[in-house]
């Protein structure tokens, strides 16, 4: 019986043995599957976290890039909506229809640098060809009406706190370039404030001008008539001779007075 007994306690001894060897097995295993359900998580937080500096990278980029092209198409159509006056632009309209135009940009053409350019006003009287009709009393209308709606309107020009100009709208500079033809007896149109928002003188000043610089077909129609010197008087010798359209609105105003006052 005392071997049997002894057989029996060793092969307990070596089950127990055994079955402590399974349990330090099995704890091994599972801090194994710990690990690595650990080190997966990692993997999958820095997946995640570069996923999500990619996209936030990406969000970035392309906001910067609408950004960008909102600012260029608002450049482009504030280049493209820009009205002209000759040598002017129109930058403000108040609750009272005054306009406000200002002749503080930059000279590109020739033509204009020769217009922008002040002269030593010196008379010389008018030529005595007649290849350039003179404007008529109608077409003079119609060039206030394209030009302010009849409306006196005030100017700000180059180097000069804003003023008014008259319903001609006329800057110091266009005023200079008629200058040259008008008669220095005339004391009215030797003062530009005075002159510019007094019709009579205004009309002067206009005649003049038309006479220096007109004989040109700016419609591109073959014939010189009234719409030629509304336009010159809008968009100066240089946008004449470029044929430069006028501004919708403008457009719509001439059209109209001419059609109201039977006259091309």
């Amino acid at each position: 019986m005392e071997p049997t007994s002894s057989s029996s306690v060793a092969e307990l001894a070596q089950n127990s043995g055994d079955v402590e060897l399974d349990e330090d097995k099995l704890a091994e295993h599972q801090e194994y599957a710990e690990a690595l359900s650990m080190s997966g998580e990692s993997r999958k937080r820095k997946r995640w976290t570069r996923r999500s500096c990619c996209t936030r990278q990406i969000l970035s980029a392309g906001a910067i890039f609408i950004a960008l092209l909102l600012i260029i198409g608002a450049i482009y159509m504030h280049l493209r909506q820009k009205h002209h006056l000759g040598r002017l632009h129109i930058i403000l309209k108040d609750r009272d229809r005054v306009e406000v135009l200002d002749e503080n940009f930059p000279v590109a053409t020739a033509a204009a640098v020769a217009a922008q350019t002040p002269t030593i006003t010196t008379f010389q009287p008018p030529p005595s060809s007649t290849s350039c009709p003179e404007p008529s009393a109608k077409c003079l209308a119609c060039m206030a009406t394209t030009a302010t709606d009849n409306i006196p309107a005030i100017c700000r020009n180059r180097g000069r706190p804003e003023e008014p100009c008259g319903i001609y709208r006329i800057s110091h500079v266009y005023w200079q370039d008629a200058l040259q033809i008008i008669d220095p007896d005339d004391s009215l149109a030797q003062d530009y404030g005075r002159c510019v928002v007094d019709d009579q003188c205004a009309e002067r000043i206009v005649r003049s001008y038309v006479q220096r610089y007109g004989g040109k077909d700016c419609s591109g129609d073959g014939r010189i008539e009234c719409q030629d010197h509304v336009r010159l008087h809008m968009r100066g010798p240089g946008g004449c001779h470029r044929q430069e359209p006028l501004g919708s609105l403008a457009e719509r105003r001439l059209e109209k007075c001419l059609k109201y006052s039977g006259i091309t």
